[in-house]
């Protein structure tokens, strides 16, 4: 059987180089006796039409599969809608965030023929087997489809895959590969999946809801560098200077952590691949130890969800205790100490914002200990808590749209239908200005040989130019600069603390703490 793999990302955000894509395409190609072709529309949004029929009727498939999440979902149905009117009529399937956590309204979809409920690797193998045999569908275990008569069969849900069995990843199954490493100068790996942590707005916390609190699970740690050597050999000289796991808690476990770590470095990667992690910043997984470990390894970067500038709304709101905003400026003030890059990622618009609120946000983010700072704005993802609390969701009849960067948060009486819209742009100028200096003073050569070239080819390939603009600022080959220039200037400030007499605490400079931290009262 051959199988067309189609990742709708008609809004062309080039960042969204998709590891469910290409973990399933690949264990379809390694794996089964069947084919499959990714058809990817990031680089092609001004032609699709052109592009995708093209490769489908190049490829001839049998069945048509999206992987796709609640944003890009209207981009799904309509290349669909697009496909038939020149190709004869197979199933179409529909996976990922938007059929797990949207099942009745995803099966319901007069596009769609079958949903796979949960991770696919294992469940379309089973689908393609089923079909060339011609076996009933009702053998298949983690799809939901339409008989004959067009009642909606609901199978039983599958068991997940066990990580270290999945074959490493072929990126090569994106024909624009180099397009995406030309971007971002780095590639996505993972290994881990789910999230231990149940935050309100997270997409996460639906999934564990479907997979019953078994979908959080790590893989092999020296498995995990094996797949990262492998990637490095392979992509090294087509544009990979960096390294971006994508596991939701990286330092989640030490055992696991340190196993990760002490591998990476015996293989000499931590000289050569910098990399940059997720974690939550609270005082488990951000301990000094952890960070520690982290520098030792060559992480260049910690990213860090802060969300909300008011520690009683991240607590509530948000459930995510134990991160309150004294710790989180004291993790910054860690990762500063061990000459580690922080990236903070905020978001604006949620159902309980003010003005107030979203000030006290902005200003919270505006630390200068913090070398990336991103503002997005809300958009309600289907299944969680949070998106309970919205009446209009992004759902099929609603005239309120939302993307990953650039959408108006939610209905809200305590602003203008425009304010939220107007606070990202004043964000993405005033936090882009600041990183395009340091991006400058840090690298002038890379910075005037990146952004124009990046500019200029995100335009010419019709992404568009507010993220282009922004992905060649944090290219990844400004890491050895940025690191450079954030040392000096912590070693400048701690100088001038200890000039000016000002109390310090373990090395930690107190004015970017909060008033009632009680490091401010702790002598060094």
């Amino acid at each position: 059987m051959k199988i067309a793999l189609i990742f709708p990302n008609l809004h062309a955000m080039p960042q969204t180089l998709d590891l469910g894509i290409v973990y399933l395409a690949t264990y379809i190609k390694e794996r089964t006796e069947h084919e499959v072709l990714v058809i990817d529309v990031t680089f092609h949004s001004r032609d699709w039409q052109n592009y995708v029929k093209q490769k489908i009727e190049g490829f001839q498939p049998d069945v048509i599969c999206f992987s796709t999440f609640s944003v890009l979902w209207d981009c799904a149905k309509l290349i669909t809608r697009d496909i038939f009117t020149y190709y004869k009529k197979v199933p179409v399937v529909v996976g990922g965030y938007q059929a797990i956590m949207c099942a009745q309204e995803t099966i319901e979809a007069e596009e769609v023929d079958i949903i796979c409920t949960g991770e696919g690797e294992l469940t379309m193998a089973a689908y393609l087997d089923a079909l060339k045999n011609n076996l009933d569908l009702s053998t298949v275990h983690g799809i939901w489809y339409k008989d004959r008569s067009g009642v909606i069969m609901k199978n039983p849900n599958r068991g997940v895959a066990h990580l270290d069995d999945l074959p490493f990843p072929d990126w090569d199954v994106f024909e624009d590969i180099e397009k995406y490493l030309y971007f971002l100068g780095r590639l996505y790996a993972i290994g881990t999946r789910g999230c231990p942590y149940k935050c309100s707005f997270c997409a996460e916390t639906a999934l564990e809801v479907t997979y019953k609190n078994k979908r959080w699970r790590e893989r092999d740690p020296i498995r995990y560098v094996d797949e990262i050597e492998y990637q490095y050999n392979k992509y090294k000289n087509r544009g990979m200077y960096g390294l971006h796991l994508f596991d939701t808690v990286f330092s989640f476990s030490e055992e696991w952590l340190i196993a990760w770590t002490e591998e990476y470095k015996r293989r000499g990667l931590h000289k050569k691949l910098p990399f940059t992690v997720f974690a939550r910043p609270d005082q488990h997984n951000m301990s000094e130890k952890k960070i520690q470990i982290l520098a030792d390894a060559g992480c260049a970067q910690v990213r860090m969800g802060i969300e909300s500038g008011d520690t009683d709304i991240r607590k509530t709101e948000l459930r995510k205790p134990g991160c309150s905003n004294n710790i989180i400026l004291d993790r910054i003030q860690l990762l500063n100490k061990y000459g580690i890059l922080a990236k903070t990622y905020s978001i604006i618009g949620f159902p309980h914002d003010n003005k107030q609120s979203i000030w006290k946000t902005f200003s919270f983010a505006n630390n200068p200990f913090v070398q990336t700072k991103f503002v997005l704005s809300y958009s309600p993802i289907p299944g969680t808590p949070m998106a309970a609390k919205v009446e209009k969701m992004h759902r099929e009849k609603n005239i309120q749209k939302f993307s990953f960067h650039f959408s108006g948060g939610v209905k809200n009486s305590n602003y203008g239908p425009h304010y939220i819209n107007i606070m990202l742009l004043w964000c993405y100028i005033y936090f882009g200005m600041e990183l395009a200096w340091r991006s400058l003073k840090s690298d002038p050569i890379n910075f005037f040989k990146i952004v124009p070239s990046r500019i200029f080819m995100g335009w010419r390939w019709g992404n568009p130019l507010l993220l282009t603009t922004l992905y060649s600022l944090i290219h990844a080959t400004y890491w050895p600069g940025w690191r450079k220039e954030q040392k000096k200037y912590w070693q400048k400030a701690i100088k001038k603390l200890k000039q000016e007499n000002i109390p310090m605490a373990e090395g930690l400079d107190v004015r970017y703490l909060p008033e009632e931290s009680p490091l401010r009262n702790k002598e060094a």
